[in-house]
């Protein structure tokens, strides 16, 4: 061995035996002889769990313990706490008739814990969220639930659910007494909360939060775990939505400033509300309305604060929002949404009709001057500006503009987008059967179960509707007159496209599928007839 190889073994092996040395030195703690564990009984040892949790199950142990609450009408099932005066378990029972589609928990909590619509005081002397409130029952059948708090020399404060019967909404009203001898200022916060499940993401599941103001902005759950949400200024209400359902909150005050977290089991949401001036032996209040239902468009609407927009958000959500007016006028007369969309997507063809004939009519003047065009480009491939003049010339005098070629597929790009967008997510259309064994366009079309799982791609189901998709694309390219200039490589890619769309849709709603192939039936008997024009060039080009 080398000098360097023997210093480096003795270097290492010094550092072997000092380093413990040291370490018991200046960390001598790390040293202490810990104690035993202790022998609960003869048969059981005291279970080792983290300081935390330990410190946190004592805690509960030691508090009194909250009373519990239950509620239940035609729209929720509810269980309430006195600790924090707080909602622990909220359920929305489902729409009459459709319970198996339209039921959902909008949170489940630890009923030792408080839980959402809690309230505090900012920078107040007492955490509300922690204390217990006196409980009472008001109303005709028990639907205002009331929760009261006493700060010695301070307030009096109130928290006031009401149940509406119409709809599924809740009232709550926060109402302060100042029982001190001089003028107070009361900033009210508020928390509300929803859980969401693992896996969430499979069948186009989505949790978001959002924040209304003047326009709505989003935020989905990855991002939140990661940065947490901050609302904009000015946000009149915010909350969060989930696959169908949405749980809002509107405060009749202004928010100053709010913010959405998420912890292993639920999203939580905070908003802090400007202060409430209250004189010595006076009382205000403030109010939150609160909507935890359906995506429904007519009844986000119909209270008036913008709460439709979560239906409607995105870049295409006008689209979104039409489409699904159109899809229920028709449903009015089909009893069907198959059928409504049957109807729409041929509505929807037969008004871009013309344009499209244009565009294909165009498409197959260019295939018919692609001879010429080859031979201008030879006969000048030297000079490529004069190429282009007379390429130029070649298309004024013929009336044909390049461009119409990909028309077609760009003005029903926002209609197929808004159509992706909207058939997972409008609740009117989970559940919804056409014919057959298409009994969810909502879902994949599931017409036989496999006895195994495809690898790779995890289908366990034979899905007809991609299939059939897959092939009228075939079909449709076949007709459609091949672009001049393109290469084979490009002609093997557009034959492999139909394949590709038919492998990304297998498990998208059988309701979208079925749009495309109605698209692809509708646009193969338009070019047929496209095909039977008679082209006629300009008499120098003939």
């Amino acid at each position: 061995m080398d000098k360097n190889t023997i210093k480096a073994i003795v270097l290492a092996a010094l550092v072997l035996l000092l380093y413990p040395m040291l370490l018991k030195k200046f960390y001598p703690a790390a040293y202490e002889k810990r104690p035993a564990q202790t022998m609960v009984s003869q048969t059981a040892i005291v279970p080792v769990t983290p300081a935390t949790e330990i410190a946190r199950e004592a805690s509960l142990e030691k508090a009194p313990s909250p009373a519990v609450a239950f509620f239940e009408n035609a729209f929720y099932k509810a269980k309430f706490s006195t600790l924090g005066g707080t909602i622990t378990d909220l359920a929305f029972l489902g729409e009459k008739g459709r319970q198996k589609f339209s039921r959902t928990d909008f949170f489940s909590g630890d009923p030792r814990t408080s839980g959402i619509f809690g309230v505090n005081i900012l920078h107040g002397k007492a955490d509300l969220a922690e204390t217990i409130f006196k409980m009472s029952r008001k109303g005709t059948s028990g639907e205002i639930l009331e929760f009261f708090y006493e700060l010695p020399g301070e307030y009096q404060l109130t928290k006031t659910y009401a149940f509406r019967s119409d709809k599924p909404a809740v009232e709550l009203t926060v109402r302060v007494k100042n029982i001190s001898s001089g003028e107070k200022h009361f900033p009210v916060t508020l928390n509300y909360g929803m859980s969401y499940e693992e896996g969430y993401q499979k069948h186009y599941g989505y949790y978001d939060a959002v924040a209304y103001a003047e326009k709505i902005q989003t935020q989905n759950l990855d991002r939140i775990k990661k940065k947490g949400f901050l609302f904009p200024e000015q946000t009149a209400w915010a909350g969060f939505i989930k696959k169908y359902f949405a749980l809002l909150v509107k405060p009749d005050g202004k928010i100053l400033e709010g913010s959405a977290h998420a912890d292993p089991k639920n999203l939580w949401g905070e908003i802090t509300l400007e202060p409430m001036t209250v004189p010595a032996e006076g009382e205000n209040a403030r109010h939150f309305l609160i909507y935890a239902g359906p995506q429904r468009y007519e009844e986000l609407k119909s209270f008036g604060f913008g709460f439709q927009e979560v239906l409607s958000r995105g870049f295409f959500g006008l689209f979104k929002t039409w489409i699904l007016m159109t899809l229920k006028f028709l449903d009015q007369y089909t009893h069907n949404y198959g059928w409504a969309l049957v109807i729409l997507t041929l509505l929807i063809k037969l008004i871009f009709a013309p344009l499209t004939h244009i565009s294909y009519a165009n498409m197959k003047k260019m295939q018919v001057l692609s001879p010429k065009m080859k031979a201008i480009q030879e006969h000048h491939k030297k000079d490529p500006a004069k190429s282009q003049k007379a390429l130029m010339e070649l298309y004024r005098r013929n009336k044909v503009n390049p461009m119409m070629g990909c028309l077609p597929m760009l003005i029903q790009i926002p209609v197929f987008i808004a159509m992706f967008r909207l058939l997972p997510e409008a609740i009117e259309l989970h559940g919804a059967p056409f014919i057959g064994w298409i009994n969810d366009l909502s879902a994949p079309d599931h017409f036989l179960a496999l006895p195994f799982t495809v690898p790779f791609l995890g289908w366990n189901s034979l899905n007809i509707l991609p299939i059939l998709m897959a092939a009228s694309q075939v079909w449709y390219q076949k007709l459609m007159p091949a672009q001049p200039g393109s290469s084979p490589e490009q002609q093997t890619l557009m034959n492999l496209m139909p394949i590709f769309f038919g492998v990304m849709c297998y498990n998208m709603p059988s309701g979208l599928t079925l749009y495309w192939t109605l698209q692809n039936a509708f646009s193969i008997v338009q070019q047929t007839f496209i095909n039977r024009i008679v082209i006629v060039l300009h008499h120098e080009d003939q």
